[in-house]
């Protein structure tokens, strides 16, 4: 598999999947291997639900153990979903999760399943609550590892693209993908790392440490690109010749004599 090569070339892919990521810009193999996670979470071990609200989101893994539906104001619902953490015990206290008129929540959670979910926890009275976080389900199969027990990527997306599908896609691709070198603009003194080991590591990186090396190169790349592009276009700016415009000067005549008179 090609750096530049079409999406549409890859026969894992289907047609539903290649229109999501057509709705995002991304068509060749490079626009999704440069399409970067917007933050990591680090799923090795969570921690124990919190037992005061924060300011500071906080991710954390449960099994649901009830779901519920509630209407009010006739048309408006609140699906919940009441998460239990990990080893509990009778001291635990479960995190309700809410979700406000999303409808396609309630066909994604159910009851028994393990959800990771990312947000706010606030108290509601005497029940730890999280409005609206995002979420994801943890599967146990093949794919576990790629999702799972790791620093794992999370991406912009769109509608009837999941993070599960797009993280898969990625991690699918860089094992097929060629190990020819990925060109780059930066200069020999400044290119102290591999541009497409870099990309591996921004999208699953082995530890934070990796991750920042990581992060520096790419951004580094970008700034140095942008900079050789304003360059570029201030060089060819600065070598057009104007042309003269002239004409009778009647006009300037009369600009001049009102001036004069004023």
């Amino acid at each position: 598999m090609e750096f530049s090569q079409p999406l549409t070339e890859l026969e894992f892919i289907p047609r539903p999947r290649l229109l999501a990521l057509r709705r995002l810009g991304i068509e060749t193999v490079e626009d999704l291997l440069t399409h970067f996670p917007r933050r990591h979470e680090d799923r090795h071990q969570f921690p124990k639900f919190p037992r005061e609200e924060s300011d500071t989101p906080m991710c954390l893994c449960g099994e649901v153990i009830k779901t519920s539906l509630r209407r009010f104001g006739g048309w408006k619902k609140i699906f919940e979903a009441t998460l239990q953490e990990p080893d509990s015990n009778v001291l635990s206290q479960p995190l309700l999760c809410r979700w406000f008129n999303l409808h396609y929540v309630q066909k994604m959670i159910a009851t028994g399943q393990r959800l990771v979910v990312f947000g706010k926890p606030r108290l509601r009275g005497n029940r730890l609550c999280m409005d609206h976080p995002e979420f994801e389900v943890i599967e146990d199969d093949s794919e576990i590892s790629i999702h799972f027990r790791r620093i794992t990527p999370i991406y912009p997306a769109t509608e009837g693209l999941s993070q599960r599908v797009l993280r898969g896609v990625i991690y699918k691709i860089l094992q097929e993908l060629d190990e020819e070198p990925v060109e780059t603009l930066l200069p020999a003194q400044l290119n102290r790392r591999d541009r497409l080991g870099s990309i591996r590591s921004i999208h699953f990186p082995e530890n934070w440490e990796s991750l920042a090396a990581a992060r520096d190169h790419l951004v580094l790349s970008e700034f140095f690109a942008m900079q050789m592009l304003i360059a570029s276009r201030r060089a060819e700016a600065h070598g057009r010749i104007g042309d003269i415009h002239c004409g009778s000067g009647k006009l300037v005549e009369k600009f001049l004599v009102g001036c004069l008179l004023i």
